[in-house]
């Protein structure tokens, strides 16, 4: 399990750090999902616990890899403004699709990427 964090980490580290000025759409959508990543491990463990078992190792771990490389690519306070606006987009999707679907589509996405959050 440590493997599957470390090589994510090192793969975001290096595919967000590395982008090229010309890059600068592919170097935005990778901030993007490091901002979606953290977002979506405090809706999982706000909202999924009721319905699933959740693996905390896993979920803090992607927690602390991913920030302190979004850290460095936005700098701390651009990084914190993205995960605050990030926690009120996913605040109002869940609530748009309730967080029993929210949570299984979260399960579905994330049990089959190698990094198992959930555990049942």
């Amino acid at each position: 399990m440590r493997h599957a964090i470390a090589a994510l980490s090192t793969f975001l580290t290096a595919t967000v750090c590395l982008a090229q000025p010309s890059g600068d759409e592919r170097r935005a959508e990778k901030i993007d999902g490091l901002v979606r990543i953290i977002g979506a491990q405090a809706g999982i463990v706000l909202h999924c616990r009721q319905f699933y078992a959740i693996d905390d190792t896993v979920s803090d771990g992607l927690s602390r890899i991913v920030r302190p490389t979004l850290d460095q690519s936005l700098g701390p306070k651009q990084a914190q403004t993205a995960v605050d606006d990030e926690g009120k987009r996913l605040a109002q999707e869940i609530a748009d699709v309730g967080p029993e679907r929210w949570c299984a589509d979260q399960r579905n996405i994330l049990n089959t990427e190698g990094v198992r959050v959930f555990l049942d």
